[in-house]
């Protein structure tokens, strides 16, 4: 994976002032859903794109390497996470607080986008790393949960 000139939650916020205009532009000349379809597929291919960035960057992806990804994720605080344990082929990751949703609110982007862009990601980055990936999270700080459980299952 090459190196990156900002920290993760920078180019997020970056991003998300983009994709702000983008979804107020198209949403008026295409209405609101169909906009969010055109952001949710961008959004899903550039994060399937990083997850095979991400894979190229060791010898043989493997569950314990795809675990190290939380600590870019993590710089500048970014996120918060109270648990991350491995056992045998299911990865658990406990995350309580997440800068990024709610950097998204303070930009006053629209409810639908914060959760769009804080969420939509995380499952097409595991499938770009490996198809063997899968994701499991029942729900997220951006929805209103108190924390994002994510299990990642290697099958």
């Amino acid at each position: 994976m090459k190196v990156q000139p900002v920290s993760q939650i920078s180019r997020r916020l970056i991003e998300a002032e983009l994709y702000g205009e983008l979804y107020a532009t198209m949403s008026e000349q295409l209405g609101k859903e169909q906009a969010l379809q055109i952001i949710t597929e961008n959004l899903q291919k550039s994060a399937r794109k990083a997850g095979q960035g991400f894979a190229a960057s060791v010898d043989t992806p493997n569950l314990e390497h795809f675990s190290t990804v939380v600590e870019i994720w993590k710089k500048e605080d970014a996120i918060e996470v109270s648990d991350i344990s491995i056992n045998g082929n299911e990865l658990t990751i406990k995350v309580v607080r997440c800068r990024y949703q709610e950097s998204y609110r303070e930009m006053g982007l629209p409810e639908e986008l914060c959760t769009l862009l804080s969420c939509s990601r995380d499952e097409p980055f595991a499938k770009g790393y490996n198809d063997k990936l899968s994701m499991v999270r029942d729900t997220t700080l951006a929805e209103g949960g108190d924390c994002c459980p994510f299990k990642f299952i290697w099958k």
